[in-house]
C-alpha cells in the first residue's frame, strides 16, 4: 500500500513516473495488492479486505485531484476495482487448488 500511495501521489515530474499503459499498471498493482492482502489475512475475512482495497483505490484517485499535474480518472478507478476483483479470484482459486491436493 505504501508503494501505491507514493506512486499515486507523487507529482508527474518527480522522476519516478512509470509510463507504458497506465490502466494496466493500475490493474496489476491492485491485483497484486489484493492477492497479497488476502494471503496475509489471518482472520480470513475476504469481504473486508476487498472492500478496503476498493475504497483505497477510490481514495487514491480522489487525492490525485489535489496533486499538481495529476488528474482524477474514472477509468483508473475502474482499473483499480477490476484489479481487486482479479486479485480476489486468483487468491480464491489458488486456495481451492491447495485444499484439493
Amino acid at each position: 500500500m505504501i508503494g501505491i500511495t507514493i506512486l499515486s501521489l507523487l507529482p508527474p515530474k518527480s522522476g519516478l513516473e512509470i509510463q507504458s499503459n497506465d490502466k494496466i499498471n493500475h490493474f496489476v498493482a491492485y491485483a497484486c495488492l489484493t492477492f497479497c492482502g488476502l494471503a496475509a489475512n489471518i482472520r480470513k475475512r475476504a469481504f473486508g479486505v476487498v472492500l478496503l482495497f476498493i475504497l483505497y483505490g477510490i481514495l487514491m484517485e480522489w487525492l490525485q485531484g489535489f496533486v499538481p499535474g495529476r488528474d482524477q480518472s474514472f477509468f483508473d478507478t475502474i482499473a483499480n476495482m477490476l484489479g481487486v476483483g482479479i486479485g480476489f479470484i486468483i487468491n480464491r482459486s489458488m486456495r481451492r487448488l491447495s485444499f484439493m491436493n
